[in-house]
């Protein structure tokens, strides 16, 4: 039996990928340790681990972060807002969360720590005291490369020569002239934690801390590199299968009736951090008041009654359906581009319309469109989608059987991988490795 600390962004998206494996490591008999925000200390003690408070570290919720931010002096939406947040949200609070893993890391003397690939505090601690480490990354892969864009714009692969050449100056630009005060910042916080100087932009740091790096997607779905990082490995989409309950929906026989009538069904979802309706929800409501679909609408941060008061005739809506029983029966999954959700569908071999520009969003976007799985929507500057826009995203995809087909392509590569039986395996392997030492 090993010991093996998990140490989790307390942000839902970047939580709930990581419960399966952490169930899977402990029904094979580990003891392990989750140190997250308190919002999932039930959701950790249900996989029959031990929730770690986070003490020194600002425990915060991840529904709250975007009134925390406006009340804090963020800008509005776009590029300065994101560098405001980064500096603010990712790279201040370093120092703190580093203390309370390093604390627990002397109390406890884990064999392995699982870091998921935006809390660089784990990987810094665990490397302070000699811990090996595993990125478990949750997001578009964000290393840096030479033959790949810059992560965060959302650009496209380069297609030649001089694409690339664009792309190097722009990463350059990026990371030299638009992050050079959150750079800098970082710098101060590696040497404030005993790390150094780390000579890499801070996007890779947990990639170059990290011991092993566990991709939860495919190859297919990601930008072919020709200089792969020596410890990268794609292991598949970590599905929530049986963290939630199901109870179906007083409406759930109208899902099942349009599936088997051959009534496409358009499911609608806008995640847990941009939670503005305005963005997408009712755009999309609006969009296909008028169009013979099903329209199923998820509004997570509130009951439906609260976020979409006046709902069309075509609208069933629920906070939360377990997207593994709803998915199958889902022609279409319109969202603001969270992650974990888009690999979902395109697991269930669901095509995609994507309109959502911030956080990683437009980089889950750019991969849509590159994959062939769905159409990127525009949005304005407050990253709000028109209704016209998204009906001619869904539209779009209905029509053209092309989408569906890419979708089911991807989903057969999805079949062939087992995410949580080989980051387990990996942790195991690590663990191995560190009794033999």
């Amino acid at each position: 039996m090993s010991k093996v600390l998990f140490t989790l962004s307390p942000i839902t998206g970047h939580v709930r990928p990581a419960l399966p494996v952490v169930r899977a490591l402990v029904d094979a008999g580990h003891d392990v340790d989750v140190y997250t925000g308190s919002k999932f200390a039930d959701a950790v003690r249900a996989t029959g681990a031990r929730y770690v408070p986070m003490t020194l570290g600002r425990d915060e919720d991840d529904a709250e972060v975007t009134a925390w931010s406006d009340a804090n002096g963020a800008p509005g939406p776009g590029l300065r807002r994101l560098r405001w947040e980064i500096v603010h949200l990712f790279v201040r609070t370093v120092p703190a969360y580093v203390e309370d893993v390093s604390a627990y890391l002397s109390a406890e003397q884990p064999d392995v720590v699982v870091v998921e690939s935006a809390f660089v505090a784990g990987a810094l601690a665990a490397r302070r005291h000699g811990v090996p480490s595993v990125q478990l990354s949750v997001l578009p892969l964000q290393l840096s490369g030479r033959d790949v864009p810059p992560f965060g714009p959302g650009l496209q692969p380069p297609r030649h020569a001089l694409d690339r050449l664009a792309h190097r100056a722009l990463t350059l630009l990026i990371q030299k002239v638009v992050f050079r005060e959150a750079q800098r910042e970082a710098q101060l916080v590696a040497a404030q934690v005993g790390a150094g100087h780390l000579d890499v932009f801070f996007f890779d740091w947990v990639g170059t801390l990290a011991d092993r790096l566990l991709q939860a997607s495919v190859p297919g779905f990601e930008y072919p590199r020709l200089e792969p990082h020596p410890e990268l490995e794609f292991v598949g989409q970590i599905t929530p299968r049986g963290v939630d309950a199901f109870d179906e929906p007083a409406w759930w026989s109208d899902v099942l009736a349009a599936r088997e009538g051959g009534r496409p069904v358009v499911l609608v979802t806008q995640g847990t951090i941009a939670t503005d309706p305005d963005r997408l929800l009712r755009p999309t409501l609006e969009a296909l008041a008028d169009q013979d679909v099903l329209v199923v609408a998820t509004t997570a941060v509130g009951e439906p009654d609260e976020i979409l008061p006046d709902r069309p005739a075509n609208v069933r809506a629920a906070r939360f359906v377990p997207f593994e029983h709803l998915l199958p029966l889902v022609d279409v999954l319109v969202t603001n581009g969270g992650f974990g959700g888009v690999q979902q569908a395109l697991a269930h071999g669901v095509p995609l319309v994507v309109a959502g520009r911030t956080e990683d969003k437009a980089e889950v976007t750019a991969r849509v469109v590159w994959s062939g799985t769905g159409v990127g929507v525009r949005t304005d500057p407050q990253d709000m989608a028109t209704a016209a826009a998204v009906r001619a995203g869904v539209l779009q995809v209905l029509a053209d059987p092309s989408y569906r087909s890419r979708a089911a392509e991807l989903a057969a590569e999805y079949a062939r991988y087992d995410a949580v039986a080989r980051t387990v395996e990996v942790v195991e392997e690590l663990a191995r490795e560190r009794a033999t030492v």
